[in-house]
């Protein structure tokens, strides 16, 4: 049945308003709906009448001139009509003396088409049909066996078959289907898809079959009776084929050729989308995890709130990524996670909130990092960590089971320092052995030197691994793990490193087992007597098996070592290393478990270049600084602070950090505690959390959350080694997307409306200035204090290492330089990352930083907590 065309009275109503046809208050019962018309003799005209104006068009009355309906292509038969086409063009309404009547669509023929647009070439017209049998190729089913069916897609490749056959290959929704071009079934010119371009989008039209079995011949096609029968409905279309009666290209043919089987570019991310059924699969997996997340969380009584994005520069943990306004020294940040907002909305009585969160964070990027990312971020009031693990535990064990069909027991739980000491990493993948034992006891046991204040200080851990690699093949492969340009783990490197890897063979070799663990304790070289006893120990005690691969190292006794030592990061390479050369099997299987107690807070790593809480402390909070302290360590504070524990849990799977979350501070001074005396965050800086503070002040439920990096999640159900593949629009390793090349560079109007002028001027084409790591100064405005405090005229130089060449401009009038008051000064000197020259230009300055720049590899950064760095 043809679908009728018709105006929308709303709009009608609006232009009537627009052009004084309408007063305020008249009834719009007295607006008559006008019958809109197909092109010419086609003509359909019906009338409908509403009386409200929000209702849906599909559920109005409508009144048909003509008693049949018939469809569109019977009234072409009945009138004669042989190949009509209708132009449709989307043009500007204007508010002008008119009377609401839309005019309608011209139909013309393709030879006045073609008169008209003589630039458009081939091109021909084309509209969809009102009606037809239109489908896709994923939703074809048995029922559409032998009938009509209209495809539309991209022509991917075509074949000629003989003088009257010729076949083409559908694409759409990233399935192929065969379609065939057949003189004996009615089609003129088989050979004619062979001109078409490939990827030109096309409409056909055909009867639907399945194809002949391979192996079986036949005279001709309609004497085939054997088929292939499809093995499972995600593979249906491979069985089918379409015999053509009518092929139509409904779109231009692209410019550049598309070749199959090519690896597009990432600037041409929708031609790889088109033609990788992987990534199409990545993104389909994406939306099937996202509503298996929002419909289970939705049973357990969870509310879906949206946070805002324009959120506020605070210190908690990762650098920001700044939005300015067009008020003088003030700009938004993109928020790092919503956690601030979601322990406000447990203090409006949202015990029970979930969303699927952007998030940003300006850090360096790699396989696993995006600058902006999508995290499963939830909170629960009136619970601790146990309750939202449990959830989160049901949650993954959902997924699993009704994305890949396995039903997961439930989930192992070890502590941070069982991790450690086990794995040497804070996310261990358990699902090949190689744990690491201790030995320093039997050092110090046997060695009156290990126990003096100077040796005394290292710890000594051992792995062994059962393996048949011959000498050679190990030794290559520590060679390549030490190698810089290769695997670069510096702990193997030099003459007493931290770590050594060697091989025991059918008998022991005491020389050479001698002559390795010197190398990492070379005290012992002046006791051979005492490092005869160790060695025997170490083989009574089973840590120098024969025909085994042994790891031996040194770390210091540290409480906290951070997320990994050295041993743990052997570990996974070593066994990395194995797999490649077929010593070990390859890992299977899905090993969750949770890691719990973490130590509250870590000392702060310089080379990591992340600014944490701002705090002059000497360390950050591990988490963020809203983790709360466990009880039994809740008196090591303020006095062994970085002794305390902290009730943070991590989600791991196979080796991966999937997410995290913290039973948080619910108490005012607590959290007050912790940033000003602990974390000894600038007073300027804890303006900041004002609002949360006074949030807490209001009787804030306890409370418990978690976030899991969504990202992260669809990679490892889809198999993908990096986020970027199961991502529509990633950004690359500079922070930019090639498919619309940005960030960009705006005009000098732009900033001058935000009051911003560059330093350094960037034309387009060259390197944003966030890919590089100059030293720029900062001019900003001084502005009220977060407490009320009023404002001082004038402006502050800050150096700010690695930010973009940017300057915002002092707008206020000023004649004459104006002193800056003592404590802001004092201000902006604690955030000074390098101290500034005085009585120097900001010319001379900036030269001076860049003569003084050099280029240095980037250290590996351990992976962040999802939810907060």
């Amino acid at each position: 049945m043809a679908t009728p065309l018709r105006t929308c009275v709303r709009c009608q109503i609006d232009i009537l308003q627009a052009t004084g046809k309408r007063r305020a208050g008249q009834s719009i019962s007295n607006i008559r709906r006008q019958s809109v018309r197909l092109p010419g003799r086609l003509a359909v005209s019906r009338r409908a009448y509403s009386d409200d104006a929000t209702a849906n068009d599909h559920e109005e009355p409508r009144e048909w001139a003509s008693p049949r309906n018939p469809t569109l292509d019977q009234i072409k038969e009945q009138l004669g009509v042989t190949k009509t086409r209708v132009i449709t063009q989307t043009q500007p309404r204007y508010a002008g003396d008119i009377t609401g009547t839309l005019e309608p669509e011209p139909e013309i023929t393709d030879e006045e088409f073609q008169r008209n647009h003589p630039g458009l070439g081939a091109l021909t017209p084309w509209t969809f049909p009102l009606d037809g049998p239109y489908r896709t190729i994923d939703g074809l089913s048995d029922n559409d066996i032998g009938k009509k069916v209209i495809l539309r897609g991209w022509l991917y490749s075509a074949k000629p078959g003989n003088s009257g056959l010729a076949f083409g290959t559908i694409l759409q929704g990233g399935k192929f289907i065969q379609a065939t071009f057949d003189k004996d079934n009615g089609f003129k010119n088989p050979h004619g898809i062979l001109t078409v371009q490939s990827h030109t989008p096309l409409e056909i039209e055909g009867t639907l079959k399945y194809k002949p079995r391979r192996g079986l011949k036949f005279t001709t096609r309609s004497q085939i009776t054997a088929i292939s029968v499809p093995e499972d409905v995600e593979n249906f279309h491979k069985s089918l084929e379409i015999i053509v009666q009518r092929c139509e290209p409904i779109g231009d043919p692209p410019k550049q050729p598309i070749i199959a089987g090519t690896v597009h570019p990432p600037e041409k991310r929708y031609v790889s989308m088109r033609t990788s059924p992987d990534l199409l699969k990545s993104l389909q997996l994406r939306h099937q995890v996202s509503q298996i997340c929002r419909k289970h969380l939705d049973e357990e009584g969870f509310l879906e709130v949206e946070t805002p994005l324009l959120f506020k520069s605070t210190p908690e943990g990762a650098r920001e990524f700044l939005v300015p306004t067009r008020t003088p020294g003030q700009m938004y940040a993109l928020p790092q996670s919503p956690q601030q907002y979601k322990q406000i909305l447990m203090a409006g009585g949202i015990l029970k909130y979930f969303q699927l969160a952007k998030c940003f964070r300006d850090e360096d990027l790699r396989a696993d990092r995006q600058p902006e990312f999508t995290q499963l971020d939830l909170e629960m009031g009136f619970v601790d960590g146990t309750i939202v693990q449990k959830t989160i535990e049901r949650l993954l064990k959902r997924i699993w089971y009704e994305v890949l069909g396995v039903k997961l027991p439930n989930f192992r739980v070890i502590s941070y320092s069982h991790a450690i000491s086990h794995y040497g990493i804070d996310k261990p993948d358990t699902r090949y052995g190689m744990t690491i034992r201790p030995f320093e006891k039997i050092v110090e046991q046997h060695s009156a030197a290990a126990r003096t204040p100077i040796h005394s200080q290292w710890k000594y851990e051992v792995i062994t691994q059962p393996s048949d690699i011959s000498n050679s093949k190990l030794n290559h492969i520590v060679r390549a793990l030490s190698d810089p340009s290769d695997g670069d783990f510096a702990p193997l490197r030099g003459e007493n490193p931290e770590c050594i890897v060697f091989k025991t063979g059918n008998e022991l070799d005491y020389h050479n087992i001698r002559k390795q663990i010197v190398r990492v304790a070379p005290f012992l070289k002046e006791s051979p007597l005492e490092l005869e006893r160790i060695i025997g120990a170490m083989a009574s005690k089973n840590f120098l098996p024969t025909n085994h691969i042994v790891v031996i190292g040194r770390r210091k006794k540290e409480f906290n070592p951070g997320g990994s030592t050295s041993m743990g990061l052997l570990r996974k390479q070593l066994c990395q290393r194995l797999i490649q050369v077929g010593a070990m099997e390859q890992l299977v299987g899905w090993q969750f478990l949770w890691v719990t107690h973490f130590p509250l807070f870590t000392p702060i790593d310089p080379s990591e270049n992340e600014p944490g809480q701002s705090g002059t402390a000497g360390y950050k909070s591990t988490h963020h600084p809203f983790t709360s302290p466990t009880l039994s360590t809740r008196e090591n504070l303020l006095i062994s602070p970085w002794k305390t524990l902290g009730h943070h849990y991590d989600i791991v799977l196979n080796g991966v950090e999937l997410g995290g979350g913290s039973t948080r501070i619910h108490e005012a001074e607590l959290q007050r505690t912790i940033l000003e005396d602990i974390l000894k965050v600038p007073a300027e800086k804890m303006g900041t959390f004002k609002h949360l503070l006074e949030m807490l002040e209001t009787g804030c439920p306890p409370h418990a959350g978690l976030a899991i990096g969504f990202d992260r999640l669809i990679a490892i159900l889809a198999g993908r080694e990096s986020i970027r593949d199961v991502i529509a629009f990633p950004k690359n390793n500079k922070g930019q997307d090639p498919v619309v090349s940005s960030p960009g560079v705006v005009t000098d109007r732009q900033l001058e409306e935000y009051g911003i002028e560059l330093k350094d001027k960037l034309v387009e084409g060259q390197e944003t200035a966030a890919t590089s790591a100059k030293e720029e100064t900062l001019e900003v405005p001084v502005v009220p204090d977060v407490e009320g405090g009023e404002a001082t005229e004038g402006t502050i130089e800050v150096e700010v290492p690695g930010e973009s060449d940017v300057v915002l401009k002092d707008t206020s009038e000023v004649e004459e330089p104006v002193e800056v008051p003592a404590e802001e000064e004092a201000a902006a000197e604690t955030i000074e990352e390098t101290p500034s020259t005085p009585e120097v230009s900001v010319e001379e300055q900036l030269t001076a930083n860049e003569e003084n720049q050099t280029e240095e590899k980037a250290e590996a950064v351990e992976e962040k907590n999802p939810e907060h760095t």
